[in-house]
C-alpha cells in the first residue's frame, strides 16, 4: 500500500517534491497510481492536467523505500535517503511549482477505475 508521507513546496519546481511510501510488506508497483490535489474533484480538465501525475511505467518498489516525485526536470534515477532505504527519484518535467498553493496532495489508483463506455442516446430528431 502506498501513501504521499511528505510534500516539500518550493520557489522553484526543481526544489518541489512529493514523498510517497510503500506500507506495505510486499513488493508493490506504482504503475498507474496517480498523485494529484483537490483539483481531481473539479470539472476544468485543463486544470486537472496541470495537477495530475500518473505513474505510466511498471516500477516495482520495495517495503519500506520511497518515491520521490520531483516537479521539474531531471533524469530518473535510484538513490539512498537520509534513513538508508532506497528512494527512487522521478522527474515530472514541470517548468513551473505545481503543489505550492494545494490544501491537500493525494494518491489514487486509477488503474481499477474503467472508464465509462456507455454513451447518452442522442435525441431523435421530429420527422
Amino acid at each position: 500500500m502506498f501513501r504521499v508521507i511528505g510534500v516539500e513546496t518550493g520557489d522553484h519546481p526543481r526544489r518541489e517534491f512529493v514523498v510517497i511510501r510503500n506500507q506495505s510488506l510486499r513488493y508493490e508497483n506504482l504503475r498507474g497510481w496517480a498523485v494529484t490535489d483537490e483539483s481531481y474533484f473539479c470539472a476544468d480538465p485543463y486544470t486537472l492536467a496541470e495537477r495530475l501525475y500518473i505513474f505510466r511505467e511498471e516500477l516495482m518498489v520495495e517495503p519500506g523505500a520511497y518515491v520521490a516525485l520531483c516537479t521539474g526536470g531531471g533524469e530518473n534515477h535510484w538513490a539512498r535517503a537520509a534513513d538508508g532505504r532506497d528512494v527512487f527519484v522521478v522527474y515530472w518535467g514541470k517548468e513551473r511549482c505545481i503543489w505550492r498553493d494545494s490544501q491537500r496532495v493525494m494518491l489514487i489508483q486509477v488503474a481499477h477505475v474503467a472508464p465509462s463506455t456507455v454513451m447518452p442516446r442522442q435525441a431523435s430528431s421530429p420527422r
